[in-house]
């Protein structure tokens, strides 16, 4: 109850700790998670890093040594093209022949030049220089060479355990003609090529030859020899290098601390025989160096993030747990009856929208608490059933049962469309209200019968608390009645005839509830058509029941009749639109209309437009501007008058645009 003392909890860190612990382990479990990922995408990408440096380093090994050979190859062109060199290498003389070779060597920069003449007989050597007069002619790059085309590939020294690349260029006194002998030049792969190359690429190289034994030997690298001689021979294929399919990764053993992975590349003769090879070497450990110290950085980040993010979570905590109690306290005190509390809404978070949720909980309850109140009083303590005297059949006499299965209890009330009843559902065990309709009410033929039909299955879909739910519609011996939900309360006309004008608080209740129902009720495509205090009561809890969904179309004239059909009832004219009065179409606004004569009536006590006729008030109706309510009753906020008054627009346009329009109009005013 209002003013009951309510124990305040003592605080407790039993909500605070528990989310304290769980955001500290979701933060911990999050930046523990996305350190792995973390990690293991860096071995992943660092692996792909490695593979894509090592195709690239490769190629350029092969382009390296192409771009060497081709400038050996032209410059051996050049120098052959010079008569007097070329003179001088076909002598007979042999120390002449090798003084020529010399300086030919040693103006292209080869590692050693031999001469043949043109059958290929050995004429001098500068690396071998005893050697002359040794049949040549076989060796695939002489016999190239002599058949007047440049070639070049490797050449194995055997005795010195050497590899070269060579060129062999045709002798020849002017393009086109025989050669009159063959110039062979090469340059050795050995250590100070691969340095240069392995600069070049930032990537380590090792050159290697086969043996007899098709065993690879180191000849060149930037890396010690003899350990790479064993991690050559367990990592090299020679048959899948020979076969084009080599230069896929391939685990080296440790060296100095290092995992190296290496991709191989072949060198041949110029007949295309495997003769050697290239291995392209990263380091796994350079590659991941960057990652190693940025995953330090992280750890040291990750530390310290969960230090942050472990005070920021015990912040948060009791940032959260702290309204949390106050809600709790809160819904306490209304649970005692006490709608006095006042609750603060402070950020338009999770708990802001929760606090917001139950303010406006609490000051719906305290609305409806003022309505109780007033009814209490207006009923001396007890709230009442509308009764009503009326005709009535045989069939549904009091005690009697109805349609095989509804006991009638008594009869509620009577109206323009027939009889109502209280009765009890056998079948179902539970109270309804039956209401009979006139047969001048279902008159009007077949089509008009099944248009009825539709609008009752209609108004059979609305559900809310706020609209008394239609059952059925049946028929017996020529009586069509409605089986509805039985509604214990006052009508709000009652409650207006024997109070007068309402308060302001009591009306603002009833508007928004009324524009809830309105809004559900037009949410399914029902247009109510007779909204009335005599259609809306109030039941002892607080809640208002909108009634007739369904059915007020009978009640009205057929559209495009309006008034001027002889005979047709008209319902209520106190309440309808301009619109439903001359007969033209129809939408929600016109219940939007009715809703306000209602707040107009619920504030002053009256209608807005009294006439000695039926026709003088439709006439009001449609052609006198709404009056403001103030006038009758100075107590009315401006605010609220402004709301009935819109919603009283002769125009439809002119209106609120839905019933959730207006209901949101009434809240803000209180």
């Amino acid at each position: 109850m209002p003013g009951a003392s309510v124990t305040e909890p003592r605080p407790s860190l039993g909500l605070t700790a528990k989310i304290f612990l769980a955001s500290a382990l979701l933060v911990v479990a999050v930046l523990g998670v996305t350190f792995g990922v973390t990690s293991l995408e860096a071995n992943r990408t660092a692996d792909a890093s490695i593979s894509g440096a090592l195709v690239a380093a490769r190629r350029a090994v092969e382009d390296y040594l192409a771009a060497r050979t081709r400038t050996l190859g032209r410059a051996s062109r050049v120098a052959t093209d010079v008569p007097q060199y070329r003179d001088r290498l076909l002598k007979r003389d042999r120390a002449e022949v090798l003084d020529q070779a010399d300086d030919i060597r040693d103006l292209i920069g080869a590692a050693w030049v031999l001469v043949t003449d043109v059958d290929g007989i050995l004429m001098a050597r500068t690396d071998y220089r005893d050697q002359y007069d040794r049949d040549l002619s076989v060796a695939p790059l002489v016999a190239n060479a002599l058949s007047g085309e440049q070639t070049s590939g490797a050449w194995l020294d055997d005795v010195q355990g050497t590899m070269y690349i060579a060129v062999g260029t045709p002798l020849q006194d002017r393009p086109g003609s025989a050669p009159l002998g063959a110039l062979v030049a090469s340059y050795q792969l050995e250590d100070s090529l691969a340095r240069a190359i392995g600069q070049a690429t930032n990537s380590d190289v090792v050159f290697f030859s086969l043996d007899t034994l098709n065993q690879p030997v180191v000849v060149g690298s930037t890396l010690p020899g003899s350990a790479m001689q064993a991690a050559l021979r367990s990592a090299v294929v020679p048959d899948s290098l020979a076969a084009d399919t080599g230069g896929g990764r391939a685990v080296w053993t440790e060296l100095e601390g290092q995992h190296l992975v290496g991709m191989a590349g072949a060198i041949r003769s110029p007949g295309g025989d495997l003769r050697g090879g290239f291995v392209a070497l990263r380091s796994r450990e350079a590659e991941l160096a960057a990652f190693r110290a940025l995953r330090r950085t992280m750890l040291l980040a990750v530390g310290l993030g969960v230090v942050l993010a472990l005070v920021f979570a015990f912040v948060l905590a009791r940032q959260i747990s702290g309204p949390v109690r106050r809600l709790a306290v809160a819904t306490r005190r209304v649970q005692d009856g006490d709608y006095s509390v006042e609750i603060e809404v402070g950020a338009r978070d999770e708990i802001g929208v929760l606090s917001l949720a139950f303010k406006s909980l609490v000051e719906d309850l305290r609305e409806k608490a003022t309505l109780v109140d007033y009814m209490m009083q207006a009923s001396g303590g007890a709230p009442t059933q509308q009764m009503a005297t009326a005709q009535t059949t045989d069939a549904l006499r009091p005690g009697s049962v109805f349609a095989g299965r509804y006991e009638v209890k008594e009869i509620l009330g009577a109206g323009g469309m027939g009889v109502v009843y209280r009765a009890f559902d056998r079948e179902l065990q539970e109270p309804v209200a039956i209401k009979t309709l006139r047969p001048e009410a279902v008159s009007g033929g077949h089509v008009a019968l099944e248009r009825f039909k539709q609008e009752i299955r209609l108004a059979r879909r609305i559900a809310h608390r706020n609209v008394v739910r239609t059952y059925d519609l049946g028929e017996v011996g020529g009586v069509y009645y409605l089986t509805m939900e039985y509604v214990e309360g006052t009508s709000l006309k009652q409650l207006i005839t024997t109070r007068g004008k309402l308060p302001i608080a009591v009306t603002l209740t009833v508007g928004k509830q009324v524009c809830r129902a309105l809004e559900v009720a037009h949410g399914e495509g029902v247009i109510h058509r007779d909204i009335k205090p005599q259609n809306i009561v109030v039941e002892p809890n607080g809640f208002l029941k909108v009634m007739d969904f369904g059915i007020a179309r009978l009640a009205n004239p057929p559209q495009g009749k309006g008034l001027t059909e002889a005979g047709v009832s008209i319902g209520t004219p106190d309440y309808m639109s301009p619109e439903q009065l001359s007969g033209t179409e129809l939408d929600a606004r016109s219940d939007l209309y009715a809703a306000g004569v209602v707040l107009f009536e619920c504030v002053t006590g009256r209608v807005p437009f009294e006439a000695e006729t039926t026709w003088a008030l439709v006439a009001q109706h449609l052609e006198e501007p709404p009056p403001d309510p103030r006038t009758l009753n100075a107590d009315v906020p401006e605010a609220l008058a402004a709301v009935i008054v819109k919603a009283m627009a002769k125009q439809p346009a002119d209106r609120f645009a839905s019933a959730v329009e207006m209901h949101d109009a009434l809240a803000r005013i209180g």
